[in-house]
């Protein structure tokens, strides 16, 4: 399949989304869920306990993403 023939990505994306992602990008994103947790944005009904675990996670992929060298 062609990307001529594929209906996603559309070509309005295709000067900026090469199918690659960035270290830096990820992290960001990775420490703005850590933070929507804290700050209880992002799932406003879990408990502390629920919300420990979740944080948990999610500092075991920026360890792993920082093993990483780009």
């Amino acid at each position: 399949m062609t990307a001529s023939s594929c209906a996603w990505p559309d070509p309005l994306y295709r000067g900026y989304m090469n199918g690659r992602l960035k270290k830096v990008d990820m992290t960001a994103r990775l420490l703005e869920m850590k933070k929507g947790l804290e700050d209880k944005t992002w799932y406003n009904e879990w408990d502390d306990k629920q919300r420990g675990a979740a944080q948990r996670i999610l500092n075991n992929a920026l360890e792993v993403l920082d093993e990483f060298d780009y």
